[in-house]
């Protein structure tokens, strides 16, 4: 159905909007590419609004346009022989049409027409009819530019463009992740922190700052360290134009990943393309911790009239307060013979109320310059900062339990659920510290354009800091008369929660329990990435094999982790404190609204009163103890790559192929640096090894036809053993008869995998697209906790550690759909939506404490998982809301009869609307977590084994652009 539409868009570039008024300055070059992709460049650069029938445009290619042109020019020299014309339909908006169209002899329309061959002037017409209509800008323009990315890539890749970031309610760029298809998220404290890919571990992924690997911040907060895992908390998601998640590796990529690359890009002067500032303030209201917390971004880009020279800063702050109420440390013993527990095969050992507080400053800027002055040399700099401080306050109640000491016991769902106990000890803690996270990197990159080979080059530098700023300081007290008390554990399910009656103990009371210890720790971890890298490409003319690419690039990657422990009992243990000592809990409501009858108030200890001076300077005189050296280590890699591959185009069946195949030859040198425990004596442990993986690699991509795509891959993908586990903290035992060890495994090899790729994509609009596809990745050399044989100074010794052999398969689907219903009836057709669906299976083989084998799911993995976005956006008015939702997660498989906590099923709700004031101004209102969902653990069948809730924040801001 024919009919008139008059469309008012606003084209964003960051998180403001276009100005009403195109430019009248210099644009960029624009390289030849798809004419809706060139456009939709036009259109970000000069404040001009396209639309135009879908059809018109469908399969044609723009030869580019030069640098210094006008946006009027430039556009002529876009539709250059594409058989296209242009006219304007007002000051600011253009229609394109075939240059022949057919013609009324009735119509009295005299608008000014201009072909790509002539610079018409601007005039003013009535609106044109069409059917369908080609957005480009807004939200929509954002899913466009996402679809053309993923459609016209030589591999499969997903994207999410910055106008997409930007305006929903992300407060990092995990949790703008998480809505691609095949990508599910960690949370810690509410957060999204870590990233999975189709079901692996955020160990199996390599994040990259513009194509470089990334420096990674340690967890200093507990002795618990996760390696190479990049922590997307530390990255504000103002300061990023695009994120590309690469799921099928190419030869001129980092090899790393069996998940998948994340590739973070930073804003480009020259690729803006003109003056421009923009900027936002935000009030956020996280409803638990009953906060108002700052957030605030700013832009600025410069470019100079001759568009060979651009300058951009940009900078962005925010605060955020936490509180979480908790149930944690639930802790279960597994046992076969049920033949003394009632048939019960889950013991429950242990639970934690726990209150968390927290205050996190998260600061980050970024600068870049471009310097291009002739189309065959442009030259970048780039410098990235980004600086989060975190002070922690935690108060907890602990409690633990055997099977010798219960009585009245109640088994269901397979494990113990009900019972009295007698003799129990009750713990009280408080823990605080402070902790800073700091990100610097600097980027040098030079390209040479010459008539048949492009060269380029670049240096990169990278450091990641972690460090407790304010150290670890946690308060110790504990009953030292037996606590009887009355346990009921519920099912992993809604509110529920524990309930524990004490018989004889009030946990406010300060004649109940004495001080136990108090305990410091600090913490330290550098890590640091360097490399240098050059690439050639050369153009091989019209045969099959268009473009010929090589390169090297050589990078220094070291970690270095330093742990300090102290702990003091004398004049704490045993001792009873006054009152005075003691606050009550700084909230009143500490898990309200759930269903259980756990304690809710408890002592909480006056840090001072305890701590003192203590440690003194005197106290810290023998630090690095031999325990602290065999905490600590360093990690060191020199890694040296090189790659051949060849990009073709051509023809199967009379329909166009084309990909690219490659192979890349990786040498790895690592050395690993710590202490050993020898007799009782810390010994300097020194290891170095070398090795060498080939990884071949094939994308190949077919139109079925002009709107619809096969897609395949096959690779072989590695991923380098956790610096953790490469780590020399050994422990040795020479006391027995048989020589043991424990620790870190040096001798680590790196994961390998195949890895297979099949997808059908019908991009059935300019920002329509049906997709779907499977993968299956065969990992062989898995890691797993095992007993092996290490020679270490001419003796054998049974290492208990992490070692390679065992194996594991991943195999799932993934479904994606985008639709904007621009057919439906005003003001339906505003109306769009974004849903995807990720089914994954796999299967491990993992080694028990005895040495036997038995299979199970691959740890870290959930089996379904799926994402839902509906939007509307009509005139000043855009909406969005978007559902993640993420099936159970098996976090790891229990040995050594202890069952492990796995995360039950948990899903958020987000939205966001905004409201545009004038061309210039933006006020909008988000929320996270609106249904105040809670996260659970379970144990076996769905035992409880955790819960956590952070509540949800709601935050309402303005956007501006000049």
């Amino acid at each position: 159905m024919r009919r008139i539409l008059f469309l008012s868009i606003a084209l964003a570039l960051h998180a403001g909007q276009a100005s009403a008024q195109p430019s009248d300055t210099a644009e960029a070059a624009i390289p030849a590419q798809p004419l809706d992709h060139a456009l939709n460049v036009l259109a970000k650069q000069s404040g001009l609004q396209f639309i135009y029938n879908a059809k018109t445009a469908s399969g044609l290619n723009s030869p580019g346009a030069t640098g210094g042109l006008s946006p009027e020019r430039a556009l002529q020299q876009l539709l250059a022989r594409t058989g296209l014309r242009y006219r304007y339909i007002t000051h600011d908006t253009v229609t394109l049409e075939a240059d022949t169209p057919e013609v009324n002899p009735d119509s009295t329309d005299t608008s000014k027409v201009s072909t790509a061959s002539a610079a018409g002037d601007s005039a003013r017409v009535e609106p044109v009819q069409l059917d369908e209509v080609k957005v480009t800008g807004s939200f929509a323009g954002a899913l466009g530019e996402q679809a053309r990315l993923k459609r016209y890539a030589d591999s499969v890749v997903d994207a999410i463009a910055a106008e997409d970031i930007g305006k929903l309610p992300a407060q990092n760029v995990a949790e703008a992740l998480q809505r691609v298809p095949g990508v599910a998220i960690e949370r810690d404290r509410g957060e999204g922190v870590y990233v999975r890919v189709r079901g692996l571990g955020a160990n199996f992924q390599v994040t990259t700052l513009d194509g470089q690997s990334m420096a990674v911040n340690e967890n200093v907060r507990t002795s618990g360290q996760t390696g190479r895992q990049f922590r997307y908390d530390t990255l504000p998601a103002e300061l990023v134009s695009r994120l590309e998640v690469i799921k099928s590796p190419t030869a001129d990529r980092d090899e790393g990943a069996i998940g998948g690359i994340v590739d973070i890009h930073t804003f480009k002067p020259l690729e803006l393309g003109k003056t421009l500032f923009t900027g936002s303030i935000e009030n956020s209201h996280p409803q638990l911790a009953d906060a108002n917390d700052p957030r605030m971004s700013g832009l600025f880009n410069w470019v100079n009239h001759d568009g060979t020279f651009g300058m951009l800063v940009s900078a962005a702050y925010s605060q955020r307060h936490l509180r979480q109420d908790r149930v944690n440390e639930v802790s279960y013993d597994y046992v076969e013979d049920t033949s003394t527990t009632g048939g019960a095969h889950y013991i429950p050992t242990g639970i934690r109320p726990t209150l968390e507080l927290e205050n996190r400053t998260r600061a980050g800027a970024t600068a870049s310059f471009q310097w291009r002055p002739s189309d065959r040399l442009d030259l970048g700099l780039d410098l990235f900062y980004t600086r989060q401080t975190v002070h922690y306050d935690e108060y907890s109640l602990g409690m633990g339990w055997d099977l010798e000491n219960m009585s009245n016991i109640v088994v269901s769902n397979g494990g113990i659920t009900g019972f009295d106990y007698d003799d129990a000890q009750v713990q009280l803690s408080r823990e605080t510290s402070g902790i800073t996270d700091e990100n610097r990197s600097a980027h040098f990159t030079g390209r040479w354009n010459g008539d048949l080979w492009t060269l380029d080059g670049s240096l990169f530098h990278s450091t990641a800091h972690s460090w407790d700023s304010d150290p670890i300081r946690r308060t110790r007290l504990r009953t030292s008369a037996s606590v009887d008390m009355s346990v009921s554990l519920p099912s992993a399910s809604g509110s529920n929660v524990p309930s524990v009656t004490f018989a004889d103990y009030d946990p406010d009371s300060t004649g109940d329990t004495p001080g136990r210890r108090l305990e410091w720790r600090s913490i330290d971890a550098m890590d640091k990435e360097s490399a240098i890298q050059l690439d050639a490409q050369r153009e091989l003319g019209d045969g099959f094999f268009r473009n010929f690419k090589a390169g090297v690039k050589y990078r220094d990657r070291s970690r270095d982790y330093q742990r300090r422990d102290l702990q003091l009992t004398s004049g704490i243990s045993g001792v009873y404190f006054d009152a005075s000592d003691f606050t009550a809990l700084p909230v009143d409501d500490f898990l309200s609204g759930t269903r259980g009858s756990l304690p809710t108030s408890w002592l909480a200890p006056v840090e001072s009163a305890f701590w003192g001076d203590w440690p003194t300077i005197a106290d810290l005189a023998d630090s690095p103890t031999a325990a602290d050296l065999q905490n600590s280590y360093t990690v060191k890699e020199r890694i040296a790559s090189g790659y051949l591959m060849a990009e073709f185009e051509g023809a199967l069946a009379s329909r166009a192929l084309r990909g690219n195949a490659g192979v890349r030859l990786v040498q790895t040198h690592q050395t690993t640096d710590g202490y050993a425990d020898v007799d009782g004596d810390a010994s300097p442990v020194h290891y170095q090894r070398s090795y060498i993986n080939v990884l071949p690699s094939l994308n190949a991509a077919w139109e079925l036809r002009d709107d619809m795509l096969l897609r395949g891959a096959v690779a072989k993908v590695m991923t380098r053993p956790d610096l953790t586990d490469l780590s020399s903290k050994l422990t040795f035992n020479s006391g027995g008869s048989v020589l043991e060890a424990s620790g870190g495994n040096p001798n680590l090899k790196p994961y390998q995998a195949w890895q297979y790729d099949l997808s059908w994509e019908w991009y059935y609009g300019s920002t329509s697209a049906l997709t779907a596809g499977v993968f299956y990745k065969d990992i062989s050399s898995f890691i797993q906790t095992q007993y092996s044989y290490l020679d270490y100074q001419g003796l054998t010794y049974l290492l208990n550690s992490k070692t390679n052999g065992s194996k594991a398969s991943v195999k799932g689907a993934e479904l994606a759909w985008q639709q904007v219903f621009t057919g439906l009836p005003a003001p339906l057709d505003g109306l769009g939506i974004q849903l995807n669906y990720t089914w994954t299976d796999s299967q491990a083989r993992y080694s028990d404490s005895d040495g036997s084998t038995f299979e199970d799911a691959l740890e870290g993995v959930a089996k379904n998982s799926y994402n839902a976005t509906l939007f509307y956006e009509k005139g000043p008015l855009q909406a969005r809301v978007s559902y993640s939702w993420l099936d159970d997660v098996l976090n790891a498989v229990g040995t050594a009869d202890v069952a492990t906590l796995n995360d039950d099923a948990f899903g958020s709700l987000d939205a966001s609307v905004s409201w545009r004031v004038n061309d210039h101004l933006t006020a909008y209102a988000s929320g996270i977590n609106l249904t105040n969902a809670v996260q659970r653990q379970y144990v076996g069948d769905h035992l409880f084994g955790g819960y956590t809730d952070y509540g949800r924040t709601v935050s309402f801001g303005l956007r501006v652009r000049f």
